[in-house]
């Protein structure tokens, strides 16, 4: 039962809407899976992800999305396409190049750091 717990914790901290947009259950289960692959990746999670779908004026879609990762740190992606899981994996790699640098940025403020000393 306690995976059955994990994807209800999951659900609550991870939003995936359309504006003016229906969302289908495929596309919210995509979106869903890969932001919680992320939110994993870095800093172990994050307090809560918005994915916001919508239409662009030359007929493709539009994906928005917004990672708070805790104390104040927001990270935002967007991306425009024809297909909507594609705007979605567009908008996904800024946010994730973000959380990257982000978190390399921390690990080399250490002061003793074998991979900025270049020992690896």
């Amino acid at each position: 039962m306690e995976p059955r717990q994990e994807t209800d914790d999951t659900a609550s901290r991870i939003i995936v809407s359309g504006h003016q947009v229906d969302v289908g259950e495929a596309l919210r289960g995509h979106a869903t899976e890969q932001l919680d692959a992320l939110a994993q990746k870095y800093f172990g999670g994050a307090e809560d992800i918005t994915c916001t779908f919508s239409r662009t004026g030359n007929g493709g879609f539009g994906c928005a999305i917004r990672v708070h990762s805790g104390r104040g740190l927001y990270f935002d992606g967007e991306a425009e396409h024809a297909v909507a899981q594609a705007a979605f994996s567009l908008a996904l790699e800024r946010v994730a190049k973000q959380l990257r640098r982000r978190k390399r940025e921390l690990r080399e403020d250490k002061p003793v750091n074998p991979t900025r000393d270049g020992v690896l």
